[in-house]
């Protein structure tokens, strides 16, 4: 795990420990990059939330991971197989669910059930009862009689059908309201992580990654800004506040902009604020021994809300 997470650098795994390992992937619509360049790393055991805005690549990668398009350049692995040469492979090793509307609604629970079964090699209907149980779904009920918080949660239980080692989930909880929401992540981390699968999934929901991801990858413009271990990335990232005994000059501001892992300065009211990405233990003892007086320096973690806007915010190539 990364104690320091910066842009552009992914989680360093060993490829054996990798669920996930893509390297260099490209994928194109036409002329249009959807994704650019993109090396990323998911560790085996990992709940891993893949972030983005709308149209930020995630949906586009994910595809590409399960062999429903081919790549424009570059290669990825998933569970040790080529997603191009060996993507029946993958696909029969992958527990996969995408947003709700993509079912059969003209079907029966117990009906779509037999045709998962019919087309998967190892099924275990058994394992998809226990979790219909768990999330109290009507068992013989037609699809299209559910709400759509019953719909995500049919999907997961049919995904878990093969007793995937990895689950790949994209916009799982895309447009379902908060209760069911809850009730689809609860599951999710403390019956499915619990089981010691690996379970990779896309979201722009903040609330969703905070409830259940301990590692996190960022997206902008098809482009990876950054990936590393949640609370890494909560303890490397910092803001500090700086209060001297007179008002800083501009030159105090100008110097420390030049501070090593100082990724933003502001004047506030008698101090300074710095946003800091990093070291930021060295950033601390800089800022203790200005030549200035200083009166007191605080400092406060950043959410991750604050993270992602940040990063969202130091890319101006946004499409």
């Amino acid at each position: 795990m990364m104690a320091d997470a910066r842009v552009g650098e992914a989680v360093s795994v060993p490829e054996e420990s990798a669920a996930i390992q893509i390297d260099n992937l490209v994928v194109n619509y036409g002329r249009h990059g959807a994704v650019e360049d993109l090396s990323m790393t998911v560790p085996r055991g990992s709940v891993y939330g893949f972030l983005g805005p709308n149209g930020a690549g995630k949906t586009s990668t994910i595809k590409t991971l399960m062999g429903f398009r081919k790549p424009n350049g570059g290669s990825a692995k998933v569970l040790g197989y080529d997603i191009v040469d060996e993507s029946l492979e993958v696909r029969a090793r992958v527990g996969f669910a995408s947003e709700v509307n993509s079912m059969y609604k003209g079907m029966t629970v117990p009906r779509i059930c037999r045709l998962c079964r019919d087309l998967s090699r190892d099924w275990d209907q058994d394992l998809v009862d226990r979790y219909i149980g768990v999330f109290g779904l009507p068992a013989d009920a037609k699809i299209r009689k559910l709400s759509k918080g019953q719909k995500a949660q049919l999907q997961l239980c049919l995904a878990l059908g093969s007793n995937p080692e990895l689950l790949i989930l994209d916009e799982p909880t895309s447009g379902l309201d908060p209760v069911a929401r809850r009730a689809f992540l609860k599951v999710l981390v403390g019956e499915v992580a619990a089981e010691g699968r690996t379970v990779f999934f896309s979201t722009h929901l903040l609330s969703d990654m905070e409830a259940v991801a301990d590692t996190v990858g960022i997206i902008k413009g098809g482009k990876l800004l950054v990936s590393g271990d949640l609370d890494d990335m909560r303890v490397s990232h910092r803001v500090f506040r700086v209060v001297y005994a007179e008002t800083p000059p501009e030159e105090e501001v100008r110097s420390l902009q030049t501070l090593p892992d100082v990724k933003e300065v502001e004047r506030e009211g008698r101090g300074i604020k710095l946003r800091v990405r990093g070291d930021v233990e060295a950033v601390e003892q800089s800022l203790r021994d200005r030549p200035l007086s200083v009166v007191d320096v605080d400092s406060t973690g950043m959410t991750l809300e604050d993270i992602f806007v940040a990063y969202i915010e130091e890319r101006g190539d946004d499409r």
